[in-house]
């Protein structure tokens, strides 16, 4: 379970519906996703900061203080609002971060339908390209190298890169200095 003392609020992990039983949305779901998807897209390209992060808070997001969010992310469409970044963080172009996976019910056997919230906490990097999975926390002052994908929680400050991402430093004591 992540922890967050920014955020002591966090969402959980839970089930969700698969894809086709999404499709059932009431009138003000369907509103919601429309105005997420609005704010999502105008963001996506905006090329000032402070309005990118604006957007993204009307959206769910929550983003502390002094945050990078870089041109072209995307920021899950469907549940904005299980994504935590911490203070001092930095998130550069083109990354992804996921926070469902519904797919269609036929992959049942196999796959649960699940949200999880993603953390990236004070003062991690998360160069550009990367993606981040559903349940994953980036730890405090850790990098994720540029074009990884990241399916498990990265401790504080360590380095990971690659598909998947892997551990190649661990640099807490250089950080003491």
């Amino acid at each position: 379970m992540m922890h967050s003392d920014q955020y002591p609020n966090m969402r959980q992990a839970q089930n969700v519906p698969y894809y086709e039983d999404t499709q059932k949305r009431t009138l003000t779901q369907k509103l919601q996703k429309i105005r997420n998807t609005v704010y999502m897209l105008l963001a996506y390209s905006c090329p000032n900061n402070t309005l990118r992060q604006w957007m993204h808070r009307r959206r769910g997001v929550h983003i502390g203080k002094n945050v990078y969010l870089g041109m072209f992310c995307f920021l899950d469409n469907l549940h904005p609002e299980y994504i935590y970044i911490e203070d001092n963080a930095s998130i550069n172009a083109g990354t992804m971060i996921l926070t469902h996976f519904n797919p269609m019910k036929r992959y049942a056997p196999i796959f649960q339908a699940q949200m999880a919230p993603v953390l990236i906490k004070e003062g991690a990097i998360v160069a550009v390209r990367s993606t981040i999975m559903p349940g994953v926390c980036v730890g405090k002052n850790a990098v994720v190298s540029a074009g990884s994908v990241v399916e498990k929680s990265v401790p504080d400050y360590t380095m990971v890169k690659g598909v998947p991402a892997k551990k190649v430093l661990e640099y807490s004591e250089l950080m003491k200095s």
